[in-house]
């Protein structure tokens, strides 16, 4: 029988406990949003496919709005697709993932898929915590939309692109697609949302010498310029100016590349720029889009 332990001795154990429990909650919270804590990876039941992903997305409008009603009462499909996420990804099935390609679709398409999820859990309610208090079952780990985003899209992936394709659940951000991210065009899908972006006035517009730009060029401004070749590195507007449409064909008074070379001249250099904070409103259909 084990001898007692004094009691003097267990109160130097108690106090040693809790001075070490505020640390350790802190270390576990700092692993949850990270997404370093591990998850069971499921066994395999069907192949991985984006089709019943493809069908949840039907509820998107032309114009990046959601139906969140429909989609909440036919969500079968995006339920399915997101626990199938728990068993397949690039990192527990990497022979699935083969090519980069592959592995970024794959890291978009989920991070939109569980925060549609998140937000047909919660609406009508325009709470967002759930991006960092929130974790799924990934491939083995359990991923908050924070570490999604952060740890794997941006740091993994030097591609800006993403600042200005990747869904966040705001009306005034990128907007959604009714398609998922496929991996054989997938530069073209990128490219036509950085070409969307700019083509909207929220993000981009012309006032005299006034470029007034989406926050989001100054929040990653530093991934903007890298992207840019050499001696073109000094204005985010060149990156802007890449991606500007000639016409406005499809945006009816929009500002095109000529009009920003007319205004700020060819090295971009007259022209002041404003950063226009973004509208966090919820995109849904059933509310109409402010003038």
């Amino acid at each position: 029988m084990a001898a007692p332990v004094p009691h003097r001795l267990r109160w130097r154990l108690l106090l040693a406990v809790l001075w070490l429990v505020p640390p350790g909650l802190a270390a576990l919270a700092v692993l949850h949003l990270y997404g370093l804590l591990p998850a069971r990876v499921p066994p395999v039941e069907a192949p991985f496919s984006y089709a019943g992903y493809a069908r949840a997305l039907r509820h998107v409008k032309s114009d990046g709005d959601v139906d969140f009603a429909a989609l909440g009462q036919q969500r079968a499909e995006l339920d399915a697709f997101v626990r199938s996420l728990a068993t397949f990804s690039p990192r527990s099935h990497p022979e699935r993932f083969a090519q980069p390609e592959e592995v970024l679709a794959y890291w978009l398409n989920a991070h939109t898929a569980l925060l549609l999820q998140a937000m047909v859990d919660g609406y009508p309610s325009l709470e967002r915590h759930f991006f960092w208090s929130r974790a799924w079952p990934v491939g083995g780990q359990r991923l908050t939309l924070w570490a999604l985003e952060h740890r794997i899209l941006q740091r993994e992936f030097a591609d800006p692109r993403i600042h200005l394709a990747l869904f966040r659940g705001t009306r005034g951000g990128p907007a959604l697609e009714g398609v998922p991210f496929e991996p054989s065009f997938l530069d073209a899908q990128l490219n036509d949302a950085v070409r969307r972006f700019m083509g909207d006035k929220r993000h981009v517009r012309l006032e005299g010498t006034t470029v007034h730009l989406a926050q989001v060029f100054e929040t990653h401004q530093e991934d903007f310029l890298a992207a840019l070749p050499e001696g073109r590195r000094s204005h985010v507007l060149q990156f802007v100016w890449a991606f500007l449409p000639d016409t406005c064909t499809e945006r009816y008074g929009c500002d095109t590349r000529s009009d920003l070379d007319r205004v700020c001249g060819p090295a971009l250099d007259r022209c002041q720029v404003a950063y226009v904070p973004e509208d966090a409103g919820l995109p849904d259909a059933a509310v109409p889009t402010p003038r």
